[in-house]
Parts: structure tokens; sequence; C-alpha cells
């Protein structure tokens, strides 16, 4: 059987990204869910803002590398002869994907705390041949984007699916790969739902050193990020607190 690899999405493997399931779109060029008015098409042969589009949309995805890692995962199915991408998984915080927030306030019911993270594509290309592998190499990206995201701290993700007739039409792929991955439906009916997964959020010290390292200002010495200087700084105010004025001595300064 084919070994299947999951790995973070960088400027090498962005065309590696399969073709979605629904028609005429294009992961490369997919705004959809970074703008209110977005969109999922490929743009045409003739489009001169296709290269435009594309980088616009890699540096989307590599925006948080720097600090904790790129907002896309690939699985692939390696065998002896090649090795193949075959599935897609976008995500990263709220923040970047207006379009998942304005779904998500629609549910005031939805937890504030921990603010979540979100799933807003999972995609995998289908096997006429092993029409089942697709659910399972659906879940297991499930797994792997979760095991990431615990990695990075973070404590929770969200994903908002939608039901229709091929259930991997919508670009979040079918409610049934969410709630076998150990997501729970917490609001919204079964045609726009809404599904929540608790994580850990442990970070070992070793990606935390990691992530000292990718965000260590240029000009710092060996000491940052800590320990602060002994002196106070100017620019140190924003992390000091002011000095307190000193009482006169009534017996006088040494």
């Amino acid at each position: 059987m084919p070994d299947l690899a999951f790995e973070l999405v960088d400027e090498k493997s962005v065309d590696d990204i399969p073709a979605p399931a629904r028609p005429h779109a294009r992961c490369q060029t997919c705004d959809y869910w970074e703008r209110i008015d977005g969109g999922r098409e490929a743009p045409a042969a003739d489009a001169t803002d296709a290269g435009a589009r594309a980088g616009l949309k890699l540096r989307r995805l590599l925006a948080g590398r720097a600090v904790s890692g790129s907002y896309g995962m690939l699985a692939y199915r390696t065998d002896a002869v090649e090795r193949t991408a075959i599935g897609y998984a976008q995500f990263g915080p709220l923040s970047a994907y207006p379009r998942a927030q304005s779904i998500r306030d629609r549910y005031p019911e939805l937890p504030e705390s921990p603010a979540p993270w979100v799933i807003t594509c999972l995609q995998v290309t289908p096997d006429p041949q092993a029409p089942d592998e697709r659910a399972r190499i659906g879940i297991g990206l499930l797994e792997a984007v979760c095991g990431e995201l615990d990695g990075r701290g973070i404590t929770a993700v969200e994903a908002y699916p939608e039901a229709a007739p091929d259930p991997w039409a919508p670009s979040p792929g079918p409610t049934s790969a969410y709630e076998a991955a150990g997501f729970e439906h917490l609001a919204g009916d079964d045609r726009y739902p809404v599904y929540r997964r608790e994580l850990t959020g442990k970070t070992d010290v070793g990606a935390w050193s990691e992530l000292l390292r990718a965000s260590r200002p240029d000009d710092e010495d060996d000491d940052w990020p800590l320990p602060l200087p002994p002196k106070r700084d100017p620019d140190d105010l924003f992390r000091l607190p002011p000095e307190k004025p000193k009482r006169p001595n009534p017996f006088g300064d040494d």
C-alpha cells in the first residue's frame, strides 16, 4: 500500500496543490475565504492579473511562517514509482479569514474563549480504484493539521462545512470527515453546521525555542529575550513600569 506523508506548504510545493472538487476553481489563486467578496474561480487564460493573484495567495499562505508555520498542508501519496499530492488543507487564525469570521458571527452561542483557529478547506483527489480511500485520507489530513496546531499552542479549531449533493464540492469538505476526526457539532443546522475540536495547546520546549529564534530581532545580542538591561533605557518603556518618584530625604542626601 502506498505511504502517506503530510507536509506544510512552501514556495516549492504550492504548485503541487491538487485541483479542488469544485469545477473551474483553483486553490493557488482562490481568495474566497480571505475576502468577503472573494472568488474561487481560476483566472481566465488571458487574465493579466493571474500572476499577481498567485503571488498574493502564496504570501497569505506563508504569512505565519516566520512565527509558527504556514497556513496550508499537503497530503502526498508515495510509492516505488512516484510521489503525488492528493490532498490539501488550508487553515489559520480566524483573523486571516474574514468570511469565516462572518459565518461565526451568526452563532452567538459559540464560545468566545479560547479563540479558535479555523480550517477553511479540505480537499482530497478521488481515486476511482479505491473510493473509500478519499475519506480515510481526508480524516488523516485533518488529524495531521490538528497535530500541527497543537504543536503551535493552539487550543481550539473550528470548521464550517456545508451540506451538498457532493459533500466534497464545498471547500471545507464533508461533515463526516470532521466527525470522524473528533470534531463536535456545536451550532447551526445540517445545511450550515459549525464543527469544533478542542486541542491541548501544549507546545514542547524545542518548538518554543524555534519560535524565539524565528522572531528574534536581527540587532539584538545573545541575551535576547532575557535578561532585561540593568539600566533603564527609553526603548524599554514599553515593557518596564515607570519609576516611582522619590520622596525627599529629611536628613539630606549623602
